[in-house]
């Protein structure tokens, strides 16, 4: 698992692939997200189980700034 705010969560995001996607979860830290590779078995298994923490599956082939949107509404950004 692998902690980290919206903007590098975007990074790795962004230089993902469609063969190689990020699966991002909610964690307890606010201003955190949890972005790990979705290909894994346990997250595989974790997305497969409807995991209450999953907000979704994503790459760079995607709309970026939608993600980023959907992505600031589950993190507390540092004042």
């Amino acid at each position: 698992m692998s902690n980290g705010n919206l903007q590098q969560v975007m990074i790795r995001i962004n230089g993902a692939t469609p063969e190689s996607q990020i699966a991002v979860f909610r964690t307890d830290l606010p201003e955190m997200l949890n972005a790990v590779f979705a290909a894994t078995v346990l997250t595989q298994r974790m997305i497969e189980a409807k995991d209450q923490t999953l907000i979704g599956v994503y790459d760079g082939t995607m709309d970026l700034q939608a993600i980023k949107k959907e992505l600031a509404g589950y993190v507390q950004v540092a004042a």
